[in-house]
C-alpha cells in the first residue's frame, strides 16, 4: 500500500525529486491558482484518453545512455503480456526520442495508451502517483523512476538487471509487485488499442 498518496507530499517529497525539475509540479509555494489548473490539467488528461488508475501500468522505454537497456521488442512482450493480464498499459516519453516510444507501440499486439509527449511536467508527477507500476530503461535524472521513488509507485528499473535478463523474467516481476496492490485490479483486456504500423498490413 502506498505509504504518501500525492496530495500529502507537498511537504514530504524527498530530495532525491530535486534531481528532476523537469518531471515535477511547480513549487509547493505557487499559487492556488497554479495547483487548480495543474488539477484539471490532470483530470483532462484521465478522461480525455479513458486513464483507469486502478489497473495501470506505465512503460517509459526512453533511455540517456547510448546503449538503451533493452530493445522496443521486448518492452512490447512484457507490455502485451501484462495488457492480455487485463492491465491497461500506456506508453510515456518524451516528444524528441519518438523512435523508443513509437517503437514499442508499433512492436505491440495488444492494447496501449500512447501518452509520449501528451502528459506536462505539472501532471506527469500525478500520472507516476497513480500508476500500480512503472517499467523504465534506467534511473538516471530525469528520469520518472526518481518521482516513482518518491511517491512510493512500485517500479522496475532495466539497467539494474543483467542485459540479458529475458522478458519474461521481467514479467513475472511485475506480476509479482501489481499483486501486491491492495486497490490495484485488472480489468477486461483489449479495451483500448492505438493503431500501429503492423495493423495496415
Amino acid at each position: 500500500m502506498r505509504a504518501n498518496p500525492f496530495s500529502q507530499l507537498a511537504d514530504a517529497l524527498s530530495p532525491e525529486l530535486s534531481l528532476a525539475p523537469a518531471l515535477i509540479p511547480d513549487s509547493p509555494g505557487g499559487s492556488p491558482s497554479d495547483d487548480a489548473l495543474s488539477d484539471a490539467e490532470y483530470d483532462e488528461l484521465v478522461a480525455f484518453h479513458g486513464i483507469e488508475r486502478e489497473r495501470l501500468v506505465l512503460i517509459h522505454p526512453g533511455s540517456h545512455h547510448a546503449a538503451p537497456a533493452w530493445p522496443a521488442d521486448r518492452y512490447a512482450d512484457v507490455a502485451d503480456q501484462l495488457a492480455a493480464d487485463g492491465w491497461q498499459v500506456a506508453i510515456i516519453g518524451d516528444t524528441p526520442d519518438p523512435e523508443r516510444t513509437a517503437g514499442v507501440l508499433g512492436a505491440m499486439q495488444t492494447a496501449a495508451l500512447f501518452l509520449a509527449g501528451a502528459v506536462g511536467p505539472r501532471t506527469l508527477p500525478r500520472l507516476i502517483a497513480d500508476a500500480q507500476l512503472l517499467l523504465s530503461d534506467d534511473a538516471a535524472a530525469p528520469s520518472p523512476v526518481a518521482v516513482a521513488r518518491a511517491l512510493g509507485t512500485p517500479h522496475i528499473v532495466l539497467k539494474e538487471h543483467p542485459r540479458d535478463t529475458a522478458s519474461d523474467a521481467i514479467t513475472r516481476r511485475a506480476r509479482a509487485e501489481l499483486s501486491d496492490m491492495e486497490h490495484a485490479h485488472p480489468g477486461r483486456p483489449f479495451t483500448l488499442h492505438m493503431p500501429a504500423a503492423h495493423d495496415a498490413l
